[in-house]
Formats: structure tokens, C-alpha cells, sequence
């Protein structure tokens, strides 16, 4: 790795993520890192969420950005990752991978609707990535039993609970 990518990541205060990200794992599975999209499904398995106001708080506590819906249609979501941890990754000199991303997000909108659902990453611009997730409305799917302990209800920390306040 560079000495730009140790200074950019350090000076945004992301150096964990870009080093795990950015340099560990493409470096273990390749560059095309299709198995992140897989692991975003597997997590959102472990980590469910029952409620779709929870899924940009969990986005911004794993640390993957700010998550926006910004186009809803009956069989696609559009959704925009932004925020300095995305302008970051993006800065590093190297294509950033957002499929663990796109994986938990397709997982999370199955589990939520009860239908079989793919996400992509549409574009990655400057400091914001658009995720599209497609919803097969014809299929449904049998109804999961996730036990309780799989079931997560993010909670705002003080931080958050302002900001969210603030932007009602």
C-alpha cells in the first residue's frame, strides 16, 4: 500500500475499515470480490432487521456510509451511499468494492417484503454510490422464523438521536 492511502485513511479517521476493505481483503480474495456481495447476505442473516427506518442507522453504524432511499418503484429500490467514509475509499487510488454493501442490503429488503431480491451497484461517482435493488414480486417466499436473538433494533447513540431530531 501506498503512503497516500495510509494518509488519506488516517487523516478521515478511517484507517480500520480501509485497511480491512481496501488493502486485507483484496488482497486475500481478488480484486472482483464477488464473495463480499454473499457476506453482506450472510450478515444481514445474523443481524436482522425487521424495520425499514433501521436499515440507514445500521449503515452508518457498521460504518459504511449514510444510506438514502431515493427512489421507490413497485419492483425497484434506488438507493445513495455518501459520507466521508465513502468519499475515503473512493479517494484511495484504487476502484473501492461496495458489494458487501449491495449483499446485506438485497438480504435485509427479502427478509423485510417476503420476495427473492438482488442489489448492484448502479454507479459509483464521486463521494456517493448508487445501490439498485430489484424485488421479484412474482415469487414469494416462505415466511423466515428468525428466533430473537437474530433480530436487531439499532438504537441511535446521543450523536445520532440529535442529528435525527434535527433533520425531522
Amino acid at each position: 500500500m501506498s503512503k497516500k492511502f495510509y494518509e488519506t485513511s488516517i487523516a478521515a479517521n478511517s484507517f480500520s475499515i480501509t485497511l480491512l476493505r481496501d488493502a486485507l481483503l483484496p488482497s486475500l480474495i481478488g480484486q472482483e470480490g464477488d464473495i463480499l456481495y454473499w457476506a453482506g447476505k450472510k450478515i444481514a442473516r445474523q443481524f436482522v432487521l425487521t424495520k425499514d427506518e433501521e436499515i440507514p442507522l445500521f449503515f452508518k453504524q457498521a460504518a459504511w456510509g449514510s444510506l438514502a432511499r431515493v427512489k421507490s418503484k413497485k419492483n425497484t429500490q434506488t438507493f445513495e451511499l455518501t459520507g466521508p467514509v465513502i468519499e475515503t475509499r473512493q479517494g484511495l487510488g484504487q476502484e473501492a468494492n461496495f458489494l458487501l454493501e449491495a449483499g446485506f442490503l438485497a438480504e435485509t429488503i427479502q427478509n423485510q417484503l417476503g420476495h427473492p431480491s438482488e442489489a448492484i451497484v448502479a454507479s459509483s461517482k464521486k463521494n456517493s454510490v448508487t445501490l439498485l435493488v430489484k424485488i421479484d414480486l412474482e415469487t414469494t417466499l416462505p415466511s423466515e422464523n428468525f428466533s430473537k436473538s437474530d433480530v436487531v433494533t439499532p438504537q441511535p447513540n446521543d450523536d445520532e438521536a440529535t442529528e435525527l431530531r434535527r433533520s425531522r
